[in-house]
Protein backbone atom coordinates (compact mmCIF):
# COMPACT_ATOMS: atom_id res chain seq x y z
CA UNK A 1 0.00 0.00 0.00
CA UNK A 2 1.01 3.43 -0.96
CA UNK A 3 1.16 6.81 0.63
CA UNK A 4 -2.10 7.46 1.97
CA UNK A 5 -3.97 11.38 2.11
CA UNK A 6 -6.12 11.05 5.69
CA UNK A 7 -8.06 13.63 6.02
CA UNK A 8 -7.02 14.84 9.64
CA UNK A 9 -9.83 14.88 11.81
CA UNK A 10 -9.67 11.22 12.82
CA UNK A 11 -12.78 10.08 10.92
CA UNK A 12 -10.67 7.99 8.60
CA UNK A 13 -11.40 9.66 5.90
CA UNK A 14 -9.21 9.11 2.72
CA UNK A 15 -8.21 10.96 -0.60
CA UNK A 16 -8.86 8.81 -3.34
CA UNK A 17 -7.41 8.73 -7.09
CA UNK A 18 -9.34 8.43 -9.92
CA UNK A 19 -7.96 5.96 -13.14
CA UNK A 20 -6.05 8.77 -14.66
CA UNK A 21 -4.04 9.34 -11.24
CA UNK A 22 -6.14 12.62 -10.51
CA UNK A 23 -6.71 13.01 -7.31
CA UNK A 24 -10.27 13.92 -6.02
CA UNK A 25 -11.48 16.82 -3.71
CA UNK A 26 -13.85 18.96 -3.47
CA UNK A 27 -13.60 22.18 -2.37
CA UNK A 28 -15.87 24.82 -0.80
CA UNK A 29 -15.91 28.59 -1.17
CA UNK A 30 -17.06 31.34 1.65
CA UNK A 31 -16.33 34.40 1.95
CA UNK A 32 -14.64 35.76 5.00
CA UNK A 33 -16.90 37.24 6.63
CA UNK A 34 -19.11 34.28 6.45
CA UNK A 35 -16.16 32.11 7.72
CA UNK A 36 -15.55 34.54 11.00
CA UNK A 37 -19.37 34.54 11.43
CA UNK A 38 -19.75 31.07 12.00
CA UNK A 39 -16.30 29.85 13.08
CA UNK A 40 -15.71 32.76 15.45
CA UNK A 41 -18.48 34.27 15.96
CA UNK A 42 -17.07 37.99 15.44
CA UNK A 43 -19.33 39.44 12.27
CA UNK A 44 -21.76 42.14 13.04
CA UNK A 45 -24.22 44.41 11.44
CA UNK A 46 -24.59 48.51 12.24
CA UNK A 47 -28.09 49.80 11.03
CA UNK A 48 -29.81 52.99 11.51
CA UNK A 49 -32.17 55.19 9.52
CA UNK A 50 -34.37 57.93 10.30
CA UNK A 51 -35.50 61.51 9.01
CA UNK A 52 -32.40 63.38 8.41
CA UNK A 53 -30.81 66.59 7.71
CA UNK A 54 -28.97 67.91 4.45
CA UNK A 55 -25.23 66.84 5.54
CA UNK A 56 -25.81 64.75 7.67
CA UNK A 57 -23.55 62.15 8.87
CA UNK A 58 -26.07 58.51 9.05
CA UNK A 59 -23.96 56.21 10.69
CA UNK A 60 -20.36 56.55 12.33
CA UNK A 61 -18.58 53.50 13.14
CA UNK A 62 -15.41 52.89 15.53
CA UNK A 63 -13.42 49.83 16.00
CA UNK A 64 -12.76 49.84 19.88
CA UNK A 65 -10.60 46.44 19.95
CA UNK A 66 -6.79 46.79 20.67
CA UNK A 67 -6.47 43.05 19.74
CA UNK A 68 -8.64 42.74 16.53
CA UNK A 69 -9.13 44.47 13.20
CA UNK A 70 -12.86 45.29 12.48
CA UNK A 71 -12.82 44.65 8.15
CA UNK A 72 -15.98 45.92 6.50
CA UNK A 73 -17.53 43.53 4.50
CA UNK A 74 -20.22 45.74 2.92
CA UNK A 75 -22.36 48.92 3.34
CA UNK A 76 -25.71 49.61 2.17
CA UNK A 77 -26.84 52.84 1.63
CA UNK A 78 -30.49 54.02 0.97
CA UNK A 79 -32.37 57.42 0.90
CA UNK A 80 -36.13 58.36 0.14
CA UNK A 81 -34.54 61.65 -1.79
CA UNK A 82 -32.02 61.50 -4.70
CA UNK A 83 -28.95 62.57 -3.00
CA UNK A 84 -25.33 62.79 -3.00
CA UNK A 85 -23.60 59.97 -0.42
CA UNK A 86 -19.78 60.28 0.50
CA UNK A 87 -18.08 57.26 2.60
CA UNK A 88 -15.22 58.82 4.90
CA UNK A 89 -12.93 58.17 7.19
CA UNK A 90 -12.39 60.74 10.56
CA UNK A 91 -10.12 60.85 13.04
CA UNK A 92 -12.10 59.69 16.35
CA UNK A 93 -14.22 62.34 17.34
CA UNK A 94 -15.99 62.71 20.24
CA UNK A 95 -18.68 60.81 19.22
CA UNK A 96 -22.42 62.27 19.66
CA UNK A 97 -25.81 60.94 18.35
CA UNK A 98 -28.29 57.74 18.72
CA UNK A 99 -25.97 55.07 20.20
CA UNK A 100 -26.62 51.82 17.76
CA UNK A 101 -25.31 48.70 19.04
CA UNK A 102 -23.78 46.17 16.54
CA UNK A 103 -26.21 42.74 15.90
CA UNK A 104 -23.91 39.62 16.06
CA UNK A 105 -24.75 37.90 12.53
CA UNK A 106 -24.15 34.42 13.77
CA UNK A 107 -27.11 34.76 16.37
CA UNK A 108 -25.76 31.65 18.33
CA UNK A 109 -22.43 33.05 19.19
CA UNK A 110 -23.21 35.27 22.44
CA UNK A 111 -19.65 37.18 21.62
CA UNK A 112 -20.71 40.93 22.20
CA UNK A 113 -19.07 43.47 19.98
CA UNK A 114 -15.91 45.85 20.10
CA UNK A 115 -17.69 49.53 18.21
CA UNK A 116 -18.84 52.37 18.96
CA UNK A 117 -21.28 53.21 16.61
CA UNK A 118 -23.62 56.23 16.02
CA UNK A 119 -26.39 57.12 14.00
CA UNK A 120 -26.90 60.67 13.35
CA UNK A 121 -23.47 61.08 14.54
CA UNK A 122 -22.69 65.30 15.18
CA UNK A 123 -19.04 64.73 16.59
CA UNK A 124 -17.06 64.24 13.29
CA UNK A 125 -15.34 66.51 11.12
CA UNK A 126 -15.34 64.80 7.15
CA UNK A 127 -11.98 63.67 6.82
CA UNK A 128 -10.52 61.34 4.26
CA UNK A 129 -13.20 60.73 1.57
CA UNK A 130 -13.04 57.25 0.67
CA UNK A 131 -16.11 56.99 -2.18
CA UNK A 132 -18.73 59.65 -2.95
CA UNK A 133 -21.32 58.80 -5.85
CA UNK A 134 -25.12 60.02 -5.75
CA UNK A 135 -28.35 57.90 -4.93
CA UNK A 136 -31.91 58.22 -6.90
CA UNK A 137 -34.96 58.79 -4.88
CA UNK A 138 -36.46 55.58 -3.25
CA UNK A 139 -33.68 53.20 -3.64
CA UNK A 140 -30.59 51.75 -1.99
CA UNK A 141 -27.20 51.11 -3.32
CA UNK A 142 -24.72 48.54 -2.13
CA UNK A 143 -20.94 49.33 -1.69
CA UNK A 144 -19.47 45.65 -1.59
CA UNK A 145 -16.24 46.55 -0.21
CA UNK A 146 -15.64 43.12 0.56
CA UNK A 147 -12.98 43.55 3.56
CA UNK A 148 -10.56 46.25 1.84
CA UNK A 149 -11.52 48.58 4.30
CA UNK A 150 -9.69 47.84 7.49
CA UNK A 151 -10.26 49.71 11.10
CA UNK A 152 -7.62 49.43 13.80
CA UNK A 153 -8.10 50.62 17.00
CA UNK A 154 -10.40 53.68 17.37
CA UNK A 155 -10.46 53.89 13.39
CA UNK A 156 -13.56 55.22 11.69
CA UNK A 157 -15.90 55.45 8.98
CA UNK A 158 -18.69 57.07 8.52
CA UNK A 159 -22.01 57.88 5.72
CA UNK A 160 -23.17 60.86 5.18
CA UNK A 161 -25.94 62.46 2.92
CA UNK A 162 -26.00 65.56 1.41
CA UNK A 163 -29.66 66.45 0.19
CA UNK A 164 -32.11 66.58 3.09
CA UNK A 165 -34.74 63.53 2.80
CA UNK A 166 -37.58 62.19 5.43
CA UNK A 167 -35.28 58.91 5.40
CA UNK A 168 -32.42 57.74 5.01
CA UNK A 169 -30.73 54.42 6.38
CA UNK A 170 -27.09 53.36 6.19
CA UNK A 171 -25.98 49.29 6.75
CA UNK A 172 -22.37 48.87 7.61
CA UNK A 173 -21.87 44.47 7.89
CA UNK A 174 -18.30 43.69 9.28
CA UNK A 175 -15.95 40.90 11.10
CA UNK A 176 -13.37 40.64 13.79
CA UNK A 177 -10.08 38.94 12.97
CA UNK A 178 -7.27 38.74 15.31
CA UNK A 179 -4.48 41.03 13.78
CA UNK A 180 -1.73 38.52 11.86
CA UNK A 181 -4.63 35.81 11.93
CA UNK A 182 -5.17 35.18 8.34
Amino acid sequence: MGLQIESGTGNGYLARVNKHNYLQTASMVETKAAHFAEDHGKSYTWSHAYNYDAGDTILLLSNDSNERHLHIHYILIGSDTATQWTLHSPAYPTLAGTTITGVNTNRTSGQSVEAECYGDETGNTQANVLAQGFISANSTILLPVESSILLGYHDCIAVDLVTAGTMGAVTISGYYEEQGEH
